[in-house]
């Protein structure tokens, strides 16, 4: 008889502690993810900061994270599920009363793009696991992974080899801000550019050496076409990553020497990006790069015909740099008029088979490998 009795008092406290946590074991518990920054580098670690709290007094003894975001976000030391290009990544918590727990994970970009942490499913369990209750939110945080510059020491190329010579043009006139020493008086010069330190060491008038000041203003080209032969079709998903590394070697190079420059392409419904030479517009054009689809909106032809492309974007580059999968007629036509103008021409072209005649008129074509 006290047996049965036990066991009947155990039966009822399961049947109670079941409904007490199938009403309460997820109410007030709130979960939250975010990315440690907004903005970062393909290749880089970033961290995923995750945080639910228990509000309330109950416990709540097991709970199940599964967080879904991108496949191209690489999660270190964790065995997540992917379907196509979502991940699932699974946490564990187990939560004391009025308590917060905090776990921060490094995560890989592998690609760059603008990768969002999409939803979470929450599952929670009663200390007996007899008890299943779920939710899921949406939580909508997101991260830019900008293109990393394409590895020079892995292609064996040099800054020449992709950009060839670019020519300086420099000003006639000396820079009066750009000063690089002093030199002798010559009664030319006005009063206010003696250098007077340097006239009291030599005991002779020295007046201010001024340097000259160069400015390349380049444009840079990206064909997504992937051939000049019927409907503008893309490029396959290798070459627009490769190009794409590129343009970013080539918006780095130029910023290092202070050109400036612009972007144009025929993807993404068309992009033309003035630019400029400082940091920030170098990471304007990596922004631009990041949320290039592998799109060809229009024929490459047509886009460079354009009379905003010909005349107004170009009139005032020194120097134009085209990447793309082919040259045919009109690339090679366009080169020779840009050329007959003053401008510095170079194409980036991954195909070997290119036509001998056109690399006659062309010169020396740069390549990339991946």
């Amino acid at each position: 008889m006290e047996i049965l009795a036990i066991l009947l008092i155990a039966a009822i406290a399961i049947i109670v502690e079941q409904q007490i946590f199938v009403r309460l074991v997820l109410k007030n518990v709130t979960y939250t993810a975010r990315f440690s920054t907004s903005e970062a580098m393909e290749g880089d670690t970033v961290e995923i900061i995750e945080e639910i709290v228990n509000d309330k007094r109950l416990p709540v003894p097991w709970v199940k994270t599964e967080l879904s975001t991108s496949r191209w976000l690489e999660f270190a030391g964790t065995q997540a599920a992917r379907a196509s290009d979502t991940r699932f990544v699974p946490s564990v918590f187990s939560l004391r009363p009025r308590q917060k727990c905090t776990r921060t994970r490094k995560v890989i970009a592998q690609k760059r793009g603008n990768f969002k942490l999409e939803s979470v499913s929450i599952v929670g369990s009663d200390l007996l696991g007899l008890v299943s209750v779920s939710r899921a939110l949406e939580i909508n945080e997101s991260i830019r992974i900008l293109p990393a510059p394409y590895e020079i020491r892995e292609s064996g190329l040099s800054q020449e080899e992709l950009l060839g010579e670019l020519t300086a043009r420099r000003f006639i006139c000396d820079d009066p801000f750009l000063i690089s020493g002093s030199r002798e008086y010559t009664g030319r010069e006005p009063m206010n550019r003696i250098h007077w330190n340097s006239t009291a060491r030599s005991a002779q008038l020295m007046v201010f050496n001024n340097d000259y000041t160069t400015q390349n203003r380049a444009a840079v080209v990206m064909n997504m076409q992937k051939s000049p032969i019927g409907d503008p079709r893309p490029l396959t998903n290798g070459d627009i990553e490769t190009y794409i590394k590129a343009a970013a070697f080539i918006f780095d190079v130029l910023a290092a020497n202070g050109a400036e420059c612009g972007f144009y392409t025929n993807g993404s419904g068309g992009v033309h990006e003035k630019g400029g030479s400082g940091k920030e517009d170098y990471m304007r054009l990596l922004r631009v790069l990041s949320d290039i689809e592998n799109t060809c909106s229009i024929d490459f032809r047509d886009f460079m015909e354009q009379t905003e492309i010909a005349d107004i974007y170009f009139r005032d580059r020194t120097d134009i740099i085209i990447l793309t999968a082919y040259i045919d007629d009109f690339t090679a036509d366009f080169a020779a008029v840009m050329r007959r103008r003053g401008k510095n021409v170079v194409f980036y072209c991954n195909d070997d088979t290119v036509n001998e005649t056109h690399l006659l008129r062309l010169g020396r074509v740069g390549r990339f490998y991946y």
